[in-house]
């Protein structure tokens, strides 16, 4: 189904290979569902006997799909739920049957189950979602901890479908939720530390959907949502009769969630400086002090952490036995990420009289580690990040590693950057089929690169189409305009602030020739694709055995065969 104002309607999904419409057993759902499902489990709701989930609604498939939520999803993107006390409801027939369908539309997509043979992964979910939005808006004005958390999971859903609005408007009334929740709801040690976990992650969920939407968030709270008091690793593992909830700080507590929490402000306040640098509300000085002052308090984060939750692959061993190896890696590609969108400004060819260089580099050097954390993620065993946001964190890093084909001359940079663009799009490549958003993701690349090529202005400047390209990670962005025949001559003073007439305000300067440099070099990323279309559909790495091949062509060919639905689905096993 989908939903059309407030009512609903049957919803059609279309087998992708051949363009088939499938629609779903309107008229013998509702006796088919009452033979193959327990009462108990899911007859909770008033309107059950015309919910029309067929054999997508069977408790043999939802027994599948749930789990699959937990190993994809839960944890790397959000911390709501204690997984043992969930699995143990919805075994028993008491789970929340909001949760459940809002957990299938996020989790159908990973599924091997036959049910969905034909049907796109990333269409999968639609009839749980609205299913589960019309069991949301039955509760709309009667708050619980049930409610808060079923709006969060209907916000994701809407988020990976690029809905912003919509993520908005759920996250929004997950907040309002949240705040007349009574101390009567959490009567229980799991149902406190839920409580806890899902103001976190409110306060996560606010912050990047105030970036989509350009704006500043609405603090939820005075200061800071209340951190978790029950270990990560306790809270996932141990069942709830074993939970106990401490303040205390030994040695070896595993508090990702709350160190993750802590990195929030200086991320808004990323965003909010990138924003004010492209409409040249600020000077380039002024963004240097303040982009000076958000950078230590990074790098002051990193440095507070306990040496055992410090990025090195020995701690994401000892993380992944202890089961948080995914939790791991999600808290530092947010650190390295949120590194590389302040940074970027400074990947400006033409600030040499600003003494960037450092700065670049540490861009470079951050767009780096989220590669590798990326490959690790499909590497090591239990750590799978087949998450939508990291399709954006990919993206951004892809765009690092292009500045250094255009730009570098050291053949140990170019191979680097070379092998880990071909690995940025083959995660990207695997991503994009389960999330539709992630289109947005390889178009705004696309849109990117393609200004690389034609435009004779400094693909890095960042006017408004750059910090919205950094910031904004479901949004659909139009392609980039150049406004280089506004652009002064190379050889103009250069400007005591930001401009809006001058490249949307970027210093000139640096090297005279810069500019026409970077046109001439990145001319050949137009030239046409040169790959076998015989070559295996998800086996890019041939392209780092093509030494003909220039970087540039490698990215257009790359980008072309990510955009290449027909391709892509042709081959789709």
């Amino acid at each position: 189904m989908t939903q059309k104002g407030h009512e609903l309607e049957p919803v059609r999904l279309v087998a992708p290979a051949k363009g088939a419409v499938f629609q779903l057993p309107l008229g013998t759902a509702a006796s088919f569902v009452k033979h193959t499902i327990p009462e108990k489990a899911y007859h909770n709701g008033p309107h059950d006997e015309d919910h029309v989930l067929g054999a997508f609604g069977s408790q043999g498939l939802v027994f599948e799909l749930v789990p699959l939520y937990f190993q994809y999803v839960h944890n790397i993107a959000h911390t709501i739920f204690h997984e043992p006390s969930f699995m143990h409801r919805l075994h028993e027939g008491k789970a929340s049957m909001t949760h459940v369908y809002a957990m299938c539309a996020l989790a159908a997509r990973y599924s091997e189950n036959r049910v969905f043979n034909n049907i796109a992964p990333c269409a999968r979910g639609k009839i749980y979602a609205t299913e589960a939005i019309r069991r949301c808006q039955e509760h709309m004005v009667t708050p619980s901890l049930e409610t808060v958390q079923g709006y969060l999971l209907v916000g994701f859903y809407f988020s990976g479908e690029g809905n912003i609005r919509g993520k908005h408007v759920y996250v929004g009334l997950a907040r309002l939720h949240a705040e007349l929740l009574s101390p009567a709801d959490t009567a229980t040690v799991v149902l406190r530390e839920e409580r806890r976990r899902t103001w976190l992650t409110i306060y996560i969920a606010v912050h990047w959907s105030a970036s989509d939407m350009a704006v500043e968030p609405p603090s939820p709270f005075h200061d800071m949502a209340p951190l978790p008091e029950i270990d990560d690793v306790d809270f996932q593992t141990l069942s709830a009769e074993l939970l106990i909830e401490s303040r205390a700080s030994p040695s070896s507590r595993c508090d990702m969630w709350a160190q993750m929490g802590r990195t929030l402000n200086i991320y808004t306040r990323i965003n909010v400086l990138l924003r004010r640098l492209s409409q040249n509300a600020i000077s380039f000085e002024e963004f240097c002090k303040e982009a000076a002052v958000l950078e230590h308090g990074l790098d002051q984060w990193a440095k507070n952490l306990p040496p055992y939750l410090t990025y090195s692959y020995d701690n994401l061993m000892l993380m992944v036995d202890k089961q948080v190896g995914k939790t791991f890696l999600s808290m530092h590609i947010g650190y390295y990420h949120f590194r590389q969108m302040l940074l970027f400004p400074f990947l400006d060819t033409r600030l040499a009289r600003w003494t960037t260089r450092d700065r670049a580099a540490k861009c470079k050097e951050s767009a780096t580690i989220v590669s590798d954390i990326l490959r690790y993620s499909q590497t090591t065993p239990k750590c799978k990040m087949e998450y939508f946001i990291y399709g954006h964190i990919a993206v951004v890093s892809s765009s690092v590693h292009l500045h250094t084909l255009l730009c570098s001359d050291d053949p140990s940079d170019l191979s680097s950057a070379r092998q880990r663009l071909v690995f940025n799009f083959k995660f990207l490549m695997g991503l994009k089929a389960y999330w539709s958003v992630v289109e947005h993701y390889v178009t705004h690349l696309r849109s990117f690169q393609n200004y690389c090529r034609d435009s004779m202005s400094d693909a890095f400047v960042l006017d408004n189409w750059m910090a919205r390209f950094l910031t904004e990670h479901s949004s659909a962005l139009s392609e980039r305009r150049d406004n280089s025949a506004h652009a002064p001559s190379p050889g103009a003073d250069e400007p005591s602030s930001y401009s809006s007439r001058v490249n949307n305000g970027v210093p000139s300067g640096g090297n005279p020739n810069s500019q026409t440099e970077i046109a001439a070099g990145s001319a050949v990323i137009g030239m046409k694709s040169t790959m076998d279309p015989a070559m295996e559909y998800n086996d890019l790495s041939q392209l780092l055995d093509d030494r003909s091949m220039s970087g540039e062509a490698i990215v257009n060919s790359a980008l072309n065969w990510l955009l290449d639905d027909d391709l892509r689905m042709e081959r789709m096993p």
